[in-house]
């Protein structure tokens, strides 16, 4: 299965992207499972909250599977991968329930803007975050809008512009992450802070969660058009 679903102590519903033998990218067979995954725990009254993980420990995902063939040309695949991604960062951003990431290892590209969807975001103390999609000379507004909506124009800079990673310290100090923590405690910390969100009323925090990220949600919906019509007018591949 390359999505996992376990059920938690105190309502926590854990979903663990299950593709280590290839960095858990995020292949269309993925995030259709975590994308029906998240629309079922949405009206799930046991599921309080979410966790959401990779699996493996080394990373917790390598972003879009550039590798998968989706039985189209390479132009209408790579619109397929950027318009399923964008339906996938929509999906953690809308899910109605607390959500919480828990970050191990390598946090990359797509993989990465899905995680910093999360209403909170927990990294391992070896983890890191990078956007190299300037290296391979792929514009990202995307990238941008959710990078600078967390960490500010700093953040979006080293990571976007200059590819430079971040460690776990500096993506904490920037407010990428909310918390680190050291591997063995991780689990626990991850798993309190779903169970201590999803303790509060439920209607409450979905209706603030909506008006929140409502903003964000139309900057993220802007970006991925001006990277599908930079595509579309450029000699660059747009993520």
């Amino acid at each position: 299965m390359t999505l996992l679903t376990e059920r938690l102590d105190g309502g926590v519903l854990r979903l663990t992207l299950n593709r280590p033998q290839a960095a858990n990218a995020l292949s269309r067979a993925l995030q259709d499972a975590l994308v029906a995954a998240l629309a079922e725990a949405a009206t799930d009254s046991a599921a309080r909250a979410v966790v959401l993980t990779g699996a493996g420990g080394r990373v917790f995902s390598a972003g879009a599977d550039l590798r998968e063939d989706l039985g189209l040309p390479v132009p209408e695949a790579k619109k397929l991968r950027r318009a399923l991604l964008l339906r996938s960062i929509l999906a953690v951003l809308d899910c109605p329930k607390p959500l919480v990431a828990m970050v191990r290892g390598k946090c990359v590209g797509g993989g990465a803007m899905l995680a910093l969807m999360a209403d909170e975001v927990l990294l391992e103390a070896s983890a890191s975050i990078a956007m190299p999609e300037i290296a391979l000379a792929m514009p990202s507004p995307l990238g941008i809008t959710i990078i600078s909506a967390r960490g500010g124009r700093q953040a979006a800079h080293r990571l976007m512009q200059a590819n430079l990673p971040m460690d776990a310290g500096a993506a904490l100090a920037c407010g990428l992450a909310d918390a680190v923590q050291a591997d063995a405690a991780l689990d626990a910390a991850a798993e309190a802070r779903a169970a201590a969100l999803g303790a509060m009323d439920s209607t409450a925090y979905a209706t603030n969660k909506r008006w929140l990220n409502g903003p964000l949600r139309a900057r993220i919906i802007a970006a991925a058009q001006a990277a599908e019509a930079a595509h579309a007018t450029g000699p660059h591949d747009a993520h």
